[in-house]
């Protein structure tokens, strides 16, 4: 596939190393491997082993935790998206492979990937909002940018009053990166610093591929452990839950789609208001609570 042009959006790059990965361990087909990752107990970890041979989850120690010092009702809020989007005029995500290190490589990793954040504002408008990622199916999120950002819907629970008021600038990466050090360093580096200057009260973090998954839990514990509130949505409960992230939701949603499908508004500030209802609500680090909606597409 040719890559993307400023002002379009990625669809997904397929390598032919990995065509001939998946022929040679006779993957199934897309639409039925999608139905298999929304089954009670399938295995995110395996995998990603499966396919990148050598790697494992990050290990962590402890829970992060802290408590809201305000109300929802009073709270600044900010978004944290790891699905690759950005604002037109940015420079997009790079989803070209780059150099791999020999280590990855030998892992099967085709892709360095991109580590760096852009910062989108609150008054932006949705659809000057796209993405760049290649390694899950954004074309729900192409349609409907609230699938994976759903900064739309949280001005509206803002103008509701359900919460104090949205952060000025909210924050996005790509998320897949093999070499998780580098994504903990933007957090550290941009985005923990940019919430404490805006005085943001709490966090809402979420995903986009798997791997996109690991590293909004490490920039999860991050920006926890620097005295914020956050709560993560996730579509890889295992990932979520085994990184011991403070506190998180869980949805069995395809990849692409934490907060439901494309023009779902109803489900995506429901998905929005359960995970920010949390933030009050866990009174001890490590809760991750499976929200009881399922994936219907007709």
């Amino acid at each position: 596939m040719v890559e993307k042009e400023e002002g379009r959006a990625v669809g997904l790059r397929r390598l032919p190393d990995d065509d001939q990965a998946e022929r040679a361990s006779g993957a199934e087909p897309a639409a039925v491997k999608l139905l298999g990752t929304l089954k009670e107990g399938y295995s995110w970890v395996k995998s990603i082993e499966s396919r990148h041979p050598g790697w494992h989850l990050s290990q962590v120690d402890g829970f992060p935790f802290s408590l809201p010092a305000r109300n929802l009702a009073a709270s600044r809020v900010c978004l944290v998206s790891l699905a690759g989007v950005y604002l037109k005029g940015q420079k997009p995500f790079i989803t070209s492979p780059g150099v791999v290190p020999p280590e990855f490589r030998a892992m099967r990793f085709r892709d360095q990937g991109d580590w760096s954040v852009r910062e989108i504002p609150v008054d932006c408008e949705p659809s000057d909002l796209l993405i760049a990622h290649a390694h899950y199916d954004h074309s729900d999120a192409d349609e409907d940018i609230n699938c994976v950002f759903p900064l739309a819907r949280l001005w509206e629970l803002e103008v509701e009053g359900y919460i104090g008021e949205c952060a000025p600038v909210h924050y996005s990466l790509m998320g897949y990166v093999p070499e998780v050090k580098r994504i903990i360093r933007a957090a550290a580096q941009q985005i923990v610093p940019g919430l404490r200057t805006q005085e943001v009260d709490a966090v809402v973090v979420s995903g986009g591929c798997e791997l996109s998954h690991q590293s909004a839990g490490l920039i999860q514990r991050e920006i926890e452990a620097a005295g914020i509130p956050t709560v993560g949505v996730s579509v890889c409960r295992e990932i979520t839950y085994r990184l011991q992230v403070p506190r998180a939701v869980a949805l069995r949603f395809p990849l692409g789609n934490p907060f439901g499908a494309a023009m779902d508004t109803p489900m995506h500030s429901r998905v929005l208001k359960d995970a920010l209802a949390l933030i009050e609500s866990a009174k001890a680090p490590g809760e991750v609570v499976d929200l009881p909606y399922d994936w219907i597409r007709v």
